[in-house]
């Protein structure tokens, strides 16, 4: 019986570069949300929309109640389910093993869109042009309508794709190299 490998929860060094994403990801993301909508509801009221990249990129000041690609559920449960999948986000990081670079970096930019959209969820006032007050819904302002893609987004929601993404190809990297050392370097046999 081989000894287990050493977890996260006890590396200083897969602490801060976890923490560090974490931390540089949410800031990222309130400090974004909260510059562009001050931004647009000042140099452009009446529409709260400004072109970025012709054809392609707008900034689109909009509030979602839902979750992704605007689904509705009643918000007690979306906070519930957030502050699950943060425990949960959290107890895979300190369960990992401690060199697990890529999935350190890919958990701590899912706890940062997580937190993100979670503070949108509990502290959020937003009144946009030719609209009542929205109160704790997520700010989104990323809009690739243009270019084809429907849905209005935010840097959480970046942060929470790419985090996914990086996880899974981290999984099946280290997936692989656990089935290269269990059979020595050589291709399994098939079937």
């Amino acid at each position: 019986m081989t000894a287990p490998h050493p977890t996260a929860a006890r590396s200083a060094r897969a602490w801060i570069v976890f923490l560090l994403v974490f931390a540089a990801g949410l800031v990222l993301d309130l400090w974004s949300k909260a510059a562009v909508f001050a931004w647009l509801l000042d140099v452009n009221p009446q529409s709260a929309q400004r072109q970025i990249i012709p054809g392609v990129l707008r900034f689109t000041l909009s509030t979602n109640a839902g979750i992704v690609f605007g689904l509705r559920l009643v918000p007690t449960m979306v906070i519930a389910a957030s502050l699950v999948a943060i425990a949960v986000v959290v107890y895979f990081f300190a369960s990992s093993p401690r060199g697990a670079l890529w999935l350190h970096v890919a958990l701590g930019m899912i706890l940062a869109g997580a937190l993100g959209n979670l503070y949108d969820r509990l502290f959020s006032s937003v009144t946009l042009p030719g609209r009542p007050p929205s109160h704790r819904e997520v700010r989104d302002f990323i809009d690739f309508g243009q270019a084809h893609y429907p849905y209005i987004f935010n840097i959480a929601d970046v942060l929470l794709v790419v985090g996914v993404l990086l996880l899974l190809l981290s999984s099946f990297l280290y997936w692989r190299m656990d089935l290269r050392r269990e059979t020595g370097g050589k291709k399994p046999a098939e079937g």
